[in-house]
């Protein structure tokens, strides 16, 4: 893996000198086993393990002795008889083959390298479950289909990045339950020449149960759902940064991830914050799609065994680690240190003209005008709300002229600048649909096919519904409308994922 992405302590336990040590592990299991179950003397172990253990491994001996017979496993066996005297030759690697070595040292690493996921995951989840407290009550405009939706909290909006990353971390607790099980059940795993009690005697000194079943490997079928969890959670941060990036946008930002200040943002703009963090958790997420495609792949093997296998998992199982680990590391950093503006998330809110209460504007229209008295059916209460919010929004005739306009020069163009600047700072009344409905002023819009004669019904209907008959309005109505668009009524439901999300 690249320095730039790299953990620390995922390198050292997919380091060479780690591995090893694994493999002597697993070979001293064996010699135990044996004396265990009365095969051979104890004295024969105790003898080769403290050869061993007062014998550090010669890793490049190792190296240069694989180079020459390019078998890494026998290698190692070669530079570990060196250790010893003859005599003790023959209870080395004894009735196994290589990967009843290599196995339960690989899964090791696996669970090794998954307690590192575990605590940057559990420091993420805490990071989640302050921010969606600390944001319980900081009100703002959904979004979906990048369009403004209804009004939520951004606490809530927490709430939801924290239960897509618990969901995936679920499912990672499930997989690696795999990791329960290895072999030492010989060369086509059915136990033609090592009796099936060492393998057990010497797995439960290595702290697994037998996997039977097994050809010369185990089956990678058991580990290809820990790498699509990994990927996933990946991807779930890449989702979460990708929030944070559409949220930090210019204009009206109304989050940003933590800027340096020292930091630059580009070497030719100086106003730029880009989003370098969040960006890069995207790049995180496409490798360990690549990764966790290739572990994938290699459930599929030739029959007992071939080893292609072999080289993928040397380089997909440690950078897999490696960019789940950055990508848990980059997003702490960016939640703990995210800069939130609620006054840009409340000028949204009023900018968006009362759009984010249509649903409930809707229904209340709904239960009022769809009976008797007034005679229109849900579609019609569905179009007075469609027209009213295309209204409320439709340019100035002044702004449309400019909006019409084709610039045929950059002079042009200065000019258009200049006189829209100008009206900008004309219009300072924003007209939401909680005013304009009341008013029953719909007007026709060129964008919806709603004729002039049913807009007369519907403008009469609202009429009807909000004013008396002398024009003032009803004010038990009113009370009951205006509700519609407080957070205190849009929000009540809130709590509820509060309590089943963090119990509070």
């Amino acid at each position: 893996m690249h320095e730039r992405y790299a953990n620390e302590e995922i390198a050292k336990i997919f380091s060479d000198e780690h591995k090893v040590r694994l493999w002597q592990k697993t070979e001293l299991a064996v010699i135990e086993a044996r004396a265990n179950l009365g095969i051979i003397s104890s004295a024969i172990f105790e003898a080769i393990k403290n050869f061993w253990l007062n014998a550090p491994i010669n890793i490049d001996w190792w190296k240069k002795r694989d180079k020459e017979i390019h078998h890494d496993l026998n290698a190692f066996i070669d530079e570990r008889l060196l250790c010893l005297p003859n005599n003790f030759h023959q209870f080395v690697h004894d009735k196994i083959t290589s990967y009843d070595t290599e196995e339960s040292a690989f899964i090791r690493m696996l669970i090794e390298a998954l307690e590192v996921i575990d605590e940057l995951e559990g420091v993420l989840e805490r990071n989640l479950k302050k921010f969606s407290l600390a944001y319980r009550f900081t009100i703002m405009n959904a979004r979906t289909h990048g369009q403004e939706a209804e009004m939520q909290s951004l606490g809530a909006r927490g709430l939801t990045w924290l239960k897509d990353l618990s969901t995936a971390y679920y499912a990672l607790g499930i997989a690696r339950k795999n990791l329960n099980f290895s072999k030492l059940s010989g060369a086509i795993g059915k136990y033609g020449s090592i009796p099936p009690e060492v393998e057990k005697e010497a797995l439960r000194i290595l702290g697994f149960d037998p996997f039977y079943g097994s050809t010369q490997i185990m089956p990678r079928v058991l580990y290809a759902p820990i790498a699509n969890a990994l990927c996933d959670i990946a991807l779930v941060i890449d989702k979460i940064a990708n929030d944070v990036r559409l949220a930090a946008r210019s204009g009206n930002p109304l989050m940003q991830e933590p800027f340096g200040k020292k930091q630059k943002g580009s070497s030719a703009m100086p106003q730029k914050k880009n989003t370098i963090r969040t960006e890069g958790l995207e790049r995180n997420g496409v490798m360990a799609k690549g990764y966790a495609a290739m572990i994938t792949d290699c459930i599929k093997t030739w029959e007992e065994r071939a080893i292609h296998q072999s080289g993928v998992e040397r380089v997909a199982w440690p950078d897999l680690f490696h960019i789940v680990a950055d990508s848990l590391k980059v997003l702490n950093g960016v939640i703990s240190g995210l800069k939130v503006y609620p006054d840009n998330m409340l000028k949204e809110i009023y900018e968006s003209r009362g759009v984010y209460a249509s649903s409930e504007v809707k229904e209340f229209l709904k239960k009022h005008l769809c009976n008797a008295k007034y005679n229109l059916k849900y579609e019609d209460v569905y179009r007075i709300v469609q027209l009213a919010c295309f209204n409320v929004f439709e340019p100035s005739k002044e702004r449309m002229e400019i909006r019409t306009e084709v610039a045929y020069s950059f002079e042009k163009s200065a000019e258009l600048l200049e006189k829209t600047a100008q009206l900008l700072r004309k219009e300072t009344v924003i007209v939401s649909i909680e005013e304009f409905i009341p008013l029953a002023a719909l007007r026709v819009s060129e964008d919806l096919d709603i004729p002039e004669e049913r807009m007369e019904k519907y403008n009469l209907a609202l009429t009807v519904l909000f004013q008396d008959m002398d024009g003032r309005y009803k004010r038990e109505v009113m009370d009951e409308w205006h509700e519609l668009f407080t957070p205190v009524f849009l929000l009540k439901n809130e709590s509820v994922l509060y309590k089943e999300i963090l119990g509070q």
